[in-house]
């Protein structure tokens, strides 16, 4: 998959801004969170062993504290994720909604209000990886103050046959 490698030092709030708030996600919610990594898995297009770690790290990204949830009205409608933290810098990554509640902007808040926070807590950047594919992740992000700073390759090798 060819990737655009992008960073933002500030960021601009969608307009509109989607209704709803961004909390951190529940132990509760691992099975919706494990499911939603599995979705994730499928339109990143990773091989089956790395959707399977995904959806087992649900846990282990809630209890972390780096997992956030977009609500609108008590109801989750996206997730994205916080890792790889530097002194300076944190990435985004792990950006989802579920394809019926696509097109309403909460991806677009959600990674906003993510990004804020981390910048709120001291970080003098963001970082995140797309898929130059997908004109409509890389348009949302360039809104929200990301800018392109780079290209990357994902490859995938299958995994040796008997592991």
């Amino acid at each position: 998959m060819q990737q655009g490698l992008y960073e933002l030092v500030r960021v601009v709030t969608p307009s509109p801004l989607a209704r709803g708030a961004l909390r951190l996600a529940r132990a509760d919610q691992t099975d919706l969170v494990a499911s939603w990594m599995a979705g994730f898995g499928d339109d990143a297009r990773l091989p089956a062993h790395e959707q399977k770690a995904l959806q087992k790290s649900a846990a282990t990204r809630i209890a972390g504290g780096g997992l956030f949830i977009w609500e609108d009205d008590g109801v989750a409608v996206s997730m994205t994720s916080l890792q790889g933290a530097t002194r300076n810098g944190v990435r985004v990554s792990f950006v989802y909604t579920p394809p019926a509640l696509r097109g309403r902007g909460y991806a677009s808040a959600c990674v906003a209000a993510v990004s804020e926070h981390a910048l709120a807590s001291g970080r003098r950047f963001c970082t995140l990886y797309t898929d130059l594919a997908n004109p409509t992740s890389n348009g949302i992000y360039q809104r929200i103050g990301y800018r392109r700073i780079g290209e990357a390759m994902m490859i995938a090798f299958a995994p040796p046959r008997g592991v």
